[in-house]
């Protein structure tokens, strides 16, 4: 596979208030080039450096190439239907970056690097985002789940994401990025499998204490928590379920409390609600979530019964040119671009993202991918670690049914619910519950 550099992309300015001035701030503050990767598995060397071309998806994980053909390795910035849809203005951090970095740069410390986790019952070597507080002194560790990303130049390696505000409390904050971004751009993102995210969080949680103390930190509790929000806080879940779910990780992370917001905890509930009312927040899901389930599942092997493709389910207009495939797989576009494009060819909304047969119930391929959206819910087991779990009521992204089925789902499941905070609330937009989410977390954060 060809490699590539992506664009460098920018979102048009919301409206800002006090709150997000502050989150952008500590946000943008951390901002350092990275060319090079820190091993955060130790050797018989040690800890070392490596170049980010040492890391060969081909070589590590070489099934991609045969599942998948040649990912898009360019974008045609003249495309009509492409990157000039979005406009190019700098953004309020940009404007600012001087006065941000100025204010965070005295507190926090970024360490980009590598580590193996498993996909598919293979080893697989993923990448991170460490942020420390200069002082080298931890009050505690926090493992970050991203929310919904589509660019290389979004994930965690590449740059700072919102969680760096939890290292600006004087915590240890691990980002990691899930397959199919960071070193594993290549590869189709699995989106909202919450095994393989799951997993890839916990093992890089895993090895952060014993990394930073052997680089000279200090841990002054043993707290750890599991953080993220919206596709993070369907990841968060999914990380806490893992590590319960595996004693030998359970000793390594006792989990002292989830932090999860506005999380898809449910797809299939997400899916019915999208179907009853023809609404879909952020239209490239769809399509993420459909490449991402049928290459995670090898649901396209022509050995099975019913071999399933991508093009069994999204319309005609999707499916012109693959154009969908260059949106998402040549991870240059942001999640704003990818859903600004797709409502410019008219696929703003579920039923004209998917074709007339996929919308029926009886449609005998929606049987096996129905099946896969339950399989990924996260709410099939029973917590056993305090957890506060956030959600707007007013959510235009992710419906808030889900954090009712969530609920639900514990009570039933017999889950001690005086270890659990539901903060359910008119918090806005889920943009805007984001924002509240993060700041009721900082506040909680001793």
């Amino acid at each position: 596979m060809k490699h590539h550099t992506p664009y460098t992309v920018h979102h048009t300015p919301y409206t800002f208030h006090l709150s997000l001035f502050i989150l952008a701030i500590a946000f943008a503050s951390c901002q350092v080039d990275k060319k090079d990767y820190t091993s955060f598995v130790k050797d018989a060397a040690g800890y070392h450096v490596i170049s980010s071309g040492d890391v060969d998806i081909d070589q590590q994980y070489s099934v991609w190439a045969e599942q998948l053909g040649s990912t898009p390795s360019d974008v045609d910035p003249s495309d009509p239907n492409g990157y000039n849809q979005v406009e190019g203005k700098s953004t309020f951090m940009q404007m600012f970056s001087p006065l941000m970095n100025m204010i965070t740069n005295s507190t926090v410390h970024q360490i980009v690097g590598t580590y193996q986790s498993e996909y598919k019952g293979q080893p697989i070597i993923l990448s991170g985002n460490m942020y420390v507080p200069k002082s080298k002194q931890c009050k505690g560790l926090i493992m970050a789940c991203h929310y919904t990303y589509a660019a290389l130049c979004e994930s965690p390696s590449q740059g700072p994401t919102l969680s760096a505000l939890l290292a600006t409390k004087g915590y240890a904050v691990v980002d990691a990025d899930y397959v199919g971004f960071g070193v594993t751009y290549q590869m189709v993102h699995p989106y909202l499998d919450k095994t393989a995210t799951g997993r890839a969080v916990a093992d890089f949680g895993r090895l952060a204490r014993p990394f930073l103390e052997a680089n000279g930190y200090t841990f002054l509790t043993n707290d750890i928590f599991i953080f993220g929000y919206s596709q993070g806080g369907h990841a968060a879940v999914a990380t806490q379920e893992f590590i319960e779910s595996h004693p030998d990780y359970l000793a390594d992370l006792p989990i002292t409390r989830v932090l999860c917001g506005g999380g898809p905890y449910d797809p299939m509930v997400t899916y019915d609600v999208a179907k009853k009312t023809d609404v879909i927040g952020f239209p490239a899901v769809v399509p993420m979530f459909l490449q991402g389930t049928i290459y995670a599942n090898d649901l396209n092997d022509k050995s099975l019964s019913l071999p399933i493709t991508e093009a069994d389910f999204l319309s005609d207009e999707m499916l012109k040119d693959d154009r969908y495939k260059t949106w998402l797989n040549s991870k240059a576009y942001t999640m704003d671009q990818v859903n600004l494009m797709m409502k410019a060819i008219g696929c703003g909304k579920f039923s004209t993202i998917l074709r007339l047969e996929a919308m029926k119930e009886d449609y005998p391929q929606n049987k096996i991918l129905f099946q896969k959206l339950k399989e990924n819910a996260t709410t099939s087991f029973c917590p056993k670690s305090p957890m506060y779990i956030f959600h707007s009521k007013g959510d235009d992204v992710v419906t808030f049914e889900n954090a009712e089925i969530l609920r639900k789902s514990f009570h039933n499941l017999g889950a001690d619910e005086s270890r659990i905070e539901y903060d359910f609330g008119e918090y806005g937009s889920h943009r805007s519950g984001l924002l509240k989410f993060h700041i009721k977390v900082l506040k909680m954060l001793k």
